[in-house]
């Protein structure tokens, strides 16, 4: 295999110096636990003619922060006095820390590239998990932007158990004491990186208050992220991915680039079952008094540190 052959066939030749500088300026993660919104948020987002987006990339949960912290392990072990092991093993031993991160923000160049980013764009990346691996995304990317979606943990739990049934088997608890774990592991994670975080790099947005005033969530969205965008704007993409439209599979699409657009389409294709019931409290109703107490054994300190309340009447 030739040197050339490892280049992507159309890679401009300053694809090094652009990564180089990359600093994720024009990029927007949004985060938090698997079935809280985030897909709706995505869609309403990429509405906006200036957003650049993709289906989940998973980029840093489960390409990036791995080599990051294999790479990070291996420095502290050989950094250390008391090591007396071989010297120069690992990638270490034959590129420089600045070189390596340069490699790996290769990674997100060509993803911003594949979605056709333009001068003055933001490129909006949703994956649940990222919101474990917060730390890993800063220092490669230091000045990106990070939107927290954080849902009703009741609600979270009723919709996991409920993707356990179907779509989400491989990967979704049944268990709502599991499920509500999954919830207070993904919302502390994001709570303690946010402590870290510059001032204007961070907005937490409760999913309740994005469904009671999804436009004026979304013009401070909006904002926060650099971007214009006008009130007749706002209102069209509210209406265009209201839940109707969503179930029955309209809503703005979420495009596929690579691979998996030559061999499953252009756009992103949600199973059946993927959305539920989008007010907020109706999916508690569907749990069983045990499953509200596993819940509540399990989330109730965070859950309130979110500003959520568990009444009387919840238990009903």
């Amino acid at each position: 295999m030739s040197a050339e052959s490892l280049v992507p066939h159309e890679a401009p030749p300053d694809l090094w110096e652009e990564a180089s500088s990359c600093a994720g300026e024009e990029v927007v993660f949004i985060v938090g636990s698997p079935r809280s919104g985030t897909t709706w948020l995505q869609r309403l987002l990429a509405s906006h003619p200036q957003v650049r987006t993709g289906q989940e990339s998973h980029l840093f949960s489960h390409y990036l922060a791995p080599q990051l912290r294999t790479w990070q392990r291996a420095i502290d072990r050989t950094s250390d006095p008391a090591f007396e092991g071989r010297s120069g093993l690992g990638l270490a031993g034959y590129l420089e820390e600045a070189e390596f991160l340069n490699l790996l923000r290769l990674y997100v160049v060509m993803m911003m590239r594949a979605a056709g980013m333009r001068q003055g764009d933001r490129f909006l990346e949703k994956s649940p998990s990222h919101a474990l691996v917060i730390p890993e995304i800063r220092t490669l990317l230091p000045r990106s932007k990070f939107i927290h979606l954080v849902r009703d943990p009741r609600d979270v739990v009723a919709s996991l158990v409920a993707a356990s049934q179907g779509w989400g088997k491989a990967w979704a608890p049944s268990d709502t004491g599991k499920a509500a774990g999954i919830w207070v592991k993904h919302v502390e994670a994001v709570r303690e990186a946010s402590g870290q975080m510059p001032a204007g790099t961070f907005v937490q947005v409760r999913y309740e208050d994005l469904s009671a005033d999804p436009e004026g969530t979304l013009r401070s969205l909006t904002d926060f992220m650099g971007l214009a965008w006008s009130a007749d704007q706002v209102s069209h993409a509210v209406e265009a991915n209201r839940v109707g439209a969503l179930k029955g599979g309209g809503g703005t699409p979420i495009p596929i680039f690579g691979h998996y657009q030559r061999v499953q389409g252009d756009t992103a294709v949600e199973p059946e079952g993927f959305v539920r019931k989008a007010k907020p409290g109706t999916g508690r109703k569907e749990l069983s008094l045990g499953d509200k107490k596993r819940i509540r054994d399990e989330v109730y300190p965070t859950m309130k540190t979110f500003g959520y309340a568990w009444k009387l009447t919840d238990w009903v």
